[in-house]
């Protein structure tokens, strides 16, 4: 552990109130007080356990001396936004930045220049827990509650608890970035986060359209047999499609649970369908026919549609690459107990993989390696090159 327990800062912000943003000329005035600010905090809210097509219901924006909550659902378009984070010379604050950087560049076309994402800092500091809340509570004496993080959020009006609980979110990240980034200069890993932090920023929305083959996601398909296998894919197209045309989670239509018992048990009427755990009565007037259908058509299916299911990239690998990798994950227990960092922070597995397959001679032939970031390589490549040239 690099980083020492303080108790609640000097720099916690005064409570205060926020401005609603809910029309175009209210999100120009924003722009304008922004523009004067070159550390923002920003968070999202989305309704991704309440609807099939996930959008972003609330973007909360603090600076150090006012907060703001803009509904998207009012104000739809927020172009006028991309100039601002696009700005080399502004840094936007974030806790947890993936989600929200992908969700704001698939729903307005945002992109930020720079960002600071406190997760990212904690846990190259090597704190023990790296939330918002464990954060807020470490260093502010804050307490926040977790109950709102699936709330309806796109359910207006925002109740006083939901937008106490929503400027909560970014009220305290410009102070806490001051604290970790002190911390992180403190134990020389600033540029470690700033470069992980650049990477972040370049995130895109990478999810799918449902293909039937994602019933391999359900966890227990590959426990089935062939045909039960070919069963469940045709119940996952049920289910896709009723939550599509319903606009509502698959997971919120049937259970995962559900459609392994049906695939297992292939019945073949209401009576036998009613009887299995997870289905409902209700479940069988709405759906009942539907899955019937779809257990019949998983039946009479050739056994040849059936592709197998997804595997990682098989590589072939020269002699001695399991050994180099065992080297390298033993090498990683020791420098992550020493600099008090998480292993799978310190150097993710297929960061290990990648110097086991290429067994580089020469710092500059790690530094090249695509599945390495710069700093693992600066930082930890001569201790690889040595590590790998002992003799067996």
């Amino acid at each position: 552990m690099t980083s020492t327990q303080s108790g609640p800062s000097l720099h916690r912000p005064p409570e205060r109130g926020y401005q609603q943003i809910e029309r175009a000329d209210q999100l120009d005035d924003l722009i304008r007080q922004l523009s004067a600010h070159h550390l923002i905090g920003i968070d999202t809210e989305s309704d991704s356990f309440h609807h099939y097509r996930e959008q972003v219901c609330l973007i909360q924006i603090s600076t150090m001396e006012a907060d703001y909550l803009i509904d998207p659902l009012a104000v739809t378009d927020l172009s006028a936004l991309r100039a601002l984070c696009a700005d080399h010379d502004r840094e936007w604050i974030m806790n947890g930045a993936d989600y929200d950087i992908v969700c704001l560049k698939r729903d307005f076309g945002i992109h930020f220049a720079r960002i600071f994402d406190t997760v990212v800092a904690a846990q190259l500091l090597g704190y023990p827990a790296t939330g918002l809340a464990a954060m807020l509570d470490r260093h502010f004496g804050v307490h926040v509650s977790k109950t709102f993080q699936r709330d309806e959020w796109y359910r207006r009006p925002l109740t006083p608890e939901q937008i106490n609980y929503a400027l909560t979110d970014t009220r305290y990240l410009i102070p806490l970035r001051a604290i970790l980034k002190t911390e992180l200069e403190a134990v020389g890993r600033l540029s470690w986060a700033e470069e992980e932090f650049a990477l972040l920023a370049k995130r895109e929305w990478t999810r799918e359209p449902f293909s039937p083959d994602d019933f391999w996601r359900i966890r227990g398909s590959r426990d089935l047999t062939h045909r039960q296998q070919l069963v469940l894919r045709e119940l996952a197209v049920v289910r896709d499609d009723r939550a599509r045309a319903a606009n509502r989670p698959a997971f919120k239509v049937i259970s995962d649970a559900a459609l392994i018992a049906v695939a297992k048990n292939v019945p073949h009427g209401t009576a036998q369908l009613a009887r299995l755990p997870g289905i409902s009565p209700l479940m069988v007037r709405r759906l009942g026919a539907a899955l019937l259908e779809a257990v019949k058509r998983g039946e009479e299916a050739s056994e040849w549609s059936l592709k197998h299911p997804p595997r990682g990239e098989r590589r072939r690998h020269e002699p001695g690459t399991g050994r180099r990798l065992e080297m390298l994950k033993e090498w990683r227990r020791g420098k992550a107990a020493q600099l008090g960092v998480d292993p799978g922070v310190l150097a993710p597995l297929t960061c290990l993989q990648a110097v086991a397959r290429a067994h580089p001679r020469t710092t500059d032939e790690a530094m090249l390696l695509p599945e390495l970031t710069k700093w693992r390589a600066r930082e930890f490549g001569a201790e690889w090159v040595a590590l790998l040239q002992k003799p067996r």
